[in-house]
């Protein structure tokens, strides 16, 4: 993640307002930001979701397509993750400013959802070391506010929650 130097005086301030129990928002330091969840947003994906949280605000994609499993994994299908940090969202990413961020945050979601214990890996196989299924997850950051990681993880949780793979008769199945 991109490294932030703080001065002394906003050392002191941070500090006081965990003393104090007083986040510069108003908030105690263990109330939470509301959080707005809304699933099957997009029509042309196999799952979606947007999530809101503070002033963050995230959108999610998931594409369902049939491809071959890794070598290391013949029974199992996989997740890739693209994450694109809009212009929109803050000054800092234009232009290529929020490439490495979407990338540092795609390999973290790797390193999140590629293990049994966040995802069944294994029911995404069809046939092993022939088919499987690719779960193509695109995060798109709207507006960043704060909590990024913490909307973006539940942002991907809800679209992967809703995602279906859809057969030529547009019969659902939940993945």
């Amino acid at each position: 993640m991109a490294s932030v130097t703080l001065s002394e005086a906003e050392k002191v301030y941070i500090v006081h307002g965990v003393q104090e129990d007083l986040r510069v928002d108003g908030r105690s330091c263990e109330d939470y930001r509301c959080a707005e969840v809304e699933t099957d947003v997009v029509s042309n994906t196999s799952g979606s979701a947007r999530v809101k949280l503070g002033h963050t605000d995230i959108l999610v994609g998931v594409k369902a397509e049939m491809g071959t499993p890794k070598l290391e994994k013949p029974k199992e299908g996989f997740l890739e993750f693209f994450v694109d940090c809009s212009a929109n969202a803050a000054p800092e990413f234009e232009g290529r400013g929020g490439d490495e961020l979407g990338t540092e945050i795609a390999n973290t979601l790797y390193r999140i959802f590629n293990n049994k214990s966040s995802i069944d890996l294994e029911s995404l196989c069809i046939s092993p070391r022939e088919h499987c299924w690719v779960l193509y997850v695109d995060v798109l950051l709207l507006e960043c506010g704060g909590n990024l990681f913490d909307a973006i993880s539940i942002a991907v949780k809800a679209a992967l929650f809703n995602t279906r793979k859809r057969r030529r008769c547009e019969t659902e199945q939940t993945v």
